[in-house]
């Protein structure tokens, strides 16, 4: 690809709509959710695992990405510069799949651990399965932006569109990014409602003598929310993969608005939990935790989302 034939500036140089405007304002306030709740959690009084924390942090990337336009003035000039629109368009084409490998890894991490508390073996605590976890979605991060930029060098006068975001108007970035996403969120989706139906299926066995109310009602609300949101996943990356066969660039309006209120339901599922809310209460004096009455430190959560399964103690009875 000749550089100088690359052109960043499209024909899209209208005034800043409201959608765009909508649109800045979610990546805006989804970025500053996600890095309190990063900070709440590195500060929480209980601990996490690593995929919750790459979790959390895909949608840093994600709202960085979208953003990268507003934070260096560019966010409706329509010339940001070649280097600029390169750099944007190859993180907007692999940061999407990149929040669902990671979701995806949170979901397995989740599985694993709710299901060793259930069954009380020990599933999917290899070390090697957990830095498989963490170190997939970068792999496929990675391969994404090399992909895109391959794209744009081997494809003669590379065109972008750049309100308010740069993005490639060749269709095959964006094809392949919805493809990946659809295929990482079906097994997520799976995997969220087969467990979804062990803890609704335990619970009724056993019922709330044995498991803490409190908490099962939260994990069954956290649990809900996130089937929810694979299922708006993979109809949201199936309307991307429709919309790049048309040619109208109007048709990514509606789902660009949607896509950003993605960070903003993330952080308000994940990061609503109670241990990090009360670390933004810090100027109030520590007391007992009102959860664990009588104690000095409280049981070993699930920690891939922040839930426990409490065990009520029986006398001469099998849980």
């Amino acid at each position: 690809m000749d550089l100088s034939n690359v052109d960043p500036s499209t024909s899209n140089q209208a005034p800043a709509k409201s959608f765009d405007q909508l649109f800045i304002s979610f990546q805006f306030i989804g970025l500053l959710g996600s890095i309190l709740t990063l900070i709440a959690a590195r500060f929480s009084s209980r601990q996490r695992q690593a995929t919750w924390y790459n979790f959390m942090g895909s949608w840093v990337l994600f709202c960085v990405s979208y953003l990268l336009l507003f934070f260096t003035g560019h966010a409706y000039d329509g010339d940001p510069g070649l280097p600029l629109c390169i750099l944007q368009s190859s993180l907007v084409h692999a940061v999407s799949p990149f929040v669902v490998a990671c979701s995806l890894a949170l979901v397995i991490q989740l599985f694993f651990d709710i299901s060793s508390t259930l069954s009380g073996n020990c599933v999917g605590k290899s070390r090697y399965w957990r830095i498989t976890l963490i170190v997939t979605p970068y792999a496929i991060l990675l391969f994404l932006i090399l992909e895109s930029i391959a794209v744009s060098f081997a494809t003669h006068d590379t065109e972008f569109s750049s309100i308010p975001y740069c993005s490639y108007k060749n269709k095959v970035p964006g094809r392949i990014t919805s493809a990946f996403a659809i295929i990482l969120a079906l097994p997520m989706i799976f995997l969220v409602f087969l467990l979804y139906l062990r803890i609704r299926k335990y619970r009724q066995e056993y019922g709330p003598s044995v498991l803490r109310a409190g908490n099962s009602k939260s994990m069954f609300t956290r649990v809900s929310a996130f089937t929810l949101y694979g299922v708006i996943c993979v109809a949201i990356a199936c309307l991307f993969f429709l919309a790049s066969f048309l040619s109208a660039n109007g048709a990514y309006t509606g789902l660009d608005t949607t896509l950003s209120t993605f960070p903003v339901a993330a952080v308000l599922i994940f990061g609503s939990h109670k241990d990090l809310l009360v670390v933004w209460l810090f100027w109030r004096k520590k007391r007992d935790d009102p959860q664990f009455p009588g104690k000095t430190e409280p049981p070993t959560p699930v920690p891939a989302i922040g839930v426990r399964i409490d065990y009520v103690e029986q006398d001469n009875q099998q849980p």
